[in-house]
């Protein structure tokens, strides 16, 4: 009879002892108690923890490609609109990292030299209370660079307790920080719930989806008994301003006319209008006579997301875009994957994404304004996306020597910014480095928590 181990069949396969692991760590992730959910990066670390004391481990170089994709993949992300928020709010977002970093640094040498932990434990600790994982894969580059200088069992031992305070103080920083932010609000008189509702009524969105999708709808009408309405040019009527209705043709005596804002209505004309549902509904055309025309309603409609890329554009408003003279309608705007207030005054920065309503063509038209259409492919660029990385891993090898020490950005520092760097030319060029977004997002994942 064969004998069949379990144990051994993970221990020689790395592939399996992987994806067991993040199967168990994602399922246990899931689990909740009351309000508390342990969450998917929680869950994995737990579970490593357990097989990790039962003896079974894997290569070095498995746990560092995981990492690499996650930090890699987060500045693709921020690339976009980094060097924009960077001009606008470097300076306090530099004093907050710095605050930050200073605090939780003297504070875990302070418990070190108090308690007499050793140098890797302490720093394994620091990276863990802040549930900051670029602080641990640093700290492990340390003792990496530091390899010259101590023996091989110095230098396991070294990484082993790195791990360890990690470890050990994740999931204490974890439940530490869910702590504060739930009992913190009350006693500041904060109500995150309301507050969350008002955003959420700012930005357009609801409860059931990200946001409120509309779509524009075109309707002809007869001019027989709209008085008002007749003898009256375009301009006087102000559909758009008053409404958001958009006066797409007319047709007068068997003949299209092309509107512009002296155009007169008459008695007995066809008009098309394009607007939201509830534009037509609100307007006083709501009294007139619908009719069905195929020259005035076989227009070609669409929706398509706009990236912000020319410079005429960047740090225009969303009103200066003046997107009643194309015909097309706003209908949200984000920013490095956040829905923004769909607002008038707001100001756009290169790499925002408009999505915008209207005939075909006049989108190809606006499109043409602003930026580019952004591609609906789930075909990724793996020749760019494969030379940045190794870009990112040839800017982690430089370093700064001061004294003794050597100052380098390290495999985190450097794939973030080659990450950066592509998400960035991608702003400018719709044809270079097209990562699909669940593309993206499975990489984040998967790396996250096969590093973890």
């Amino acid at each position: 009879m064969m004998d069949f181990s379990v144990f051994q069949l993970l221990q020689g396969s790395d592939v399996m002892l992987l994806f067991t692991v993040l199967g168990f760590g994602l399922l246990l992730g899931r689990i909740k108690l009351g309000s508390f959910e342990v969450g998917t990066t929680t869950g994995v670390l737990l579970v490593a923890l357990l097989f990790g004391n039962w003896g079974l481990d894997f290569s070095a170089q498995t746990e560092s490609l995981g990492f690499m994709l996650f930090i890699f993949c987060i500045g693709i992300e921020a690339g976009p609109n980094f060097f924009s928020t960077f001009a606008q709010d470097g300076v306090r977002y530099i004093v907050i990292a710095l605050v930050v970093a200073a605090t939780g640094v003297l504070i875990a040498v302070g418990i070190a030299h108090a308690l007499d932990l050793d140098a890797g434990l302490a720093a394994g600790m620091l990276a863990g209370s802040l549930t900051s994982t670029p602080t641990l894969v640093g700290a492990q580059d340390a003792a990496t660079q530091q390899a010259a200088l101590l023996s091989a069992s110095e230098r396991v031992s070294l990484v082993s307790q790195i791990s360890v305070g990690y470890a050990m103080t994740y999931v204490v920083g974890m439940v530490g920080l869910l702590l504060a932010l739930r009992y913190l609000p009350p006693l500041l008189n904060i109500n995150l719930q309301e507050e969350a509702r008002q955003i959420a009524a700012a930005r357009g969105l609801s409860s059931d989806r990200r946001r409120t999708i509309r779509t524009p709808i075109l309707r002809a009408y007869l001019m027989t008994t709209t008085e008002q309405i007749a003898g009256r040019s375009l301009r006087e009527l102000a559909l758009y301003e008053r409404f958001g209705l958009l006066v797409e043709r007319i047709k007068r005596d068997g003949k299209i006319i092309e509107p512009d804002s002296e155009t007169v209505i008459e008695l007995g004309d066809r008009m098309a209008l394009v607007g939201f549902p509830n534009s037509h509904a609100h307007s006083e055309l709501k009294v007139a006579e619908q009719v069905y025309d195929p020259d005035l309603l076989e227009f070609q409609m669409g929706s398509e997301d706009v990236v912000v890329s020319k410079a005429t554009a960047v740090g225009l408003t969303l009103g200066e875009l003046r997107l009643e003279e194309y015909g097309c309608f706003a209908d949200g705007v984000s920013r490095a994957q956040m829905e923004l207030p769909l607002d008038k005054d707001l100001t756009l920065n290169r790499g925002d994404v408009l999505t915008v309503s209207g005939e075909r063509q006049r989108l190809l038209d606006f499109a043409e304004k602003i930026g580019f259409i952004n591609q609906k492919s789930d075909v990724s660029d793996l020749i760019s996306f494969s030379f940045f990385f190794v870009l990112g891993l040839v800017i982690a090898q430089f370093s700064l020597v001061v004294a003794d020490m050597r100052i380098t950005l390290g495999s985190a520092g450097g794939l973030l910014a080659s990450g950066i760097l592509m998400g960035y030319f991608r702003a400018r060029n719709p044809t270079f480095g097209h990562v699909p977004q669940g593309a993206i997002n499975i990489l984040k994942d998967l790396g996250l928590n096969l590093f973890m």
